[in-house]
């Protein structure tokens, strides 16, 4: 019974909480400011890219928690 829980331990992927919540805020984060600076009418290309790689990282962050990497 005991070794039979320890396999099941080492083949369930290690998740780490913090990727899960990151990952939500910075995909939350990015998209918020993505949407500010696109309803905007003057043209702010640093602030688009910087909010579609916060978009991205969280996208990334989500990603690590539920492969378990």
């Amino acid at each position: 019974m005991n070794n039979e829980q320890s396999e099941l331990e080492e083949q369930a992927p290690k998740r780490n909480i913090w990727n899960l919540v990151l990952g939500i805020i910075f995909l939350g984060y990015g998209s918020f400011r993505l949407y500010q600076k696109m309803s905007i009418s003057e043209s702010d290309t640093f602030g688009i890219v910087l909010a579609i790689a916060f978009i991205i990282f969280g996208i990334y962050d989500l990603y690590k928690y539920f492969t378990g990497k």
